[in-house]
């Protein structure tokens, strides 16, 4: 199997799943107790305990499913699971917290700035994601950076199609 495509079925095809999951389990409210905002006055009112709860946990569970299917070099799938949906989440963190300070809502692109923004949406987390897993299984930088790339391309896919199904809210 070519060495991106692996690497794409190991990162992005259980993150893929795992947001979708998790916009559904937003649209429907589930885990109501959990929807507490992280830092309310810091990130806003969408970055919730529920997120932080249950991105990772299922991440782990579709990382978990897909090694089944490619052998994953690392010393558990389900920790490797866990640490990529984390980190997915935590990268999302710095963005939201400077749309706070420049008075941006939660959940609204605004129009100062838009296109940084836009940008920064997309690729926060492929970032944190794509160094966290180059760093645990020793990509280099041109393979790392490719992914990179297909994570941040994906996302902006995926955001789109998830609007079109009216899953997600804005694009």
């Amino acid at each position: 199997m070519h060495e991106l495509l692996k690497h794409l079925f190991i990162v992005l095809l259980p993150l893929i799943a795992t947001s979708t999951i998790h916009m559904v389990v937003v649209k429907f409210n589930g885990l109501e107790f959990l929807n507490k905002p992280l830092w309310n006055y810091g990130f806003g009112r969408n970055k919730t305990i529920r997120g932080l709860v249950i991105v990772p946990i299922i991440n782990s569970c579709n990382v978990w499913l897909i090694s089944r299917f490619i052998e994953i070099k690392f010393l558990s799938p389900w920790l490797l699971g866990y640490g990529i949906g984390l980190v997915y989440l935590l990268f999302e963190l710095p963005n939201s917290f400077l749309k706070r300070r420049l008075g941006i809502d939660a959940g609204v692109s605004g129009t100062r700035y838009k296109y940084l923004f836009y940008i920064l949406d997309k690729t926060d987390s492929s970032l944190g994601v794509t160094s966290f897993y180059s760093l645990l299984v020793g990509l280099d930088f041109a393979l790392g950076f490719r992914l990179f790339l297909a994570n941040s391309i994906m996302h902006t896919f995926v955001a789109f199609i998830l609007v079109l199904l009216k899953i997600k809210k804005g694009f």
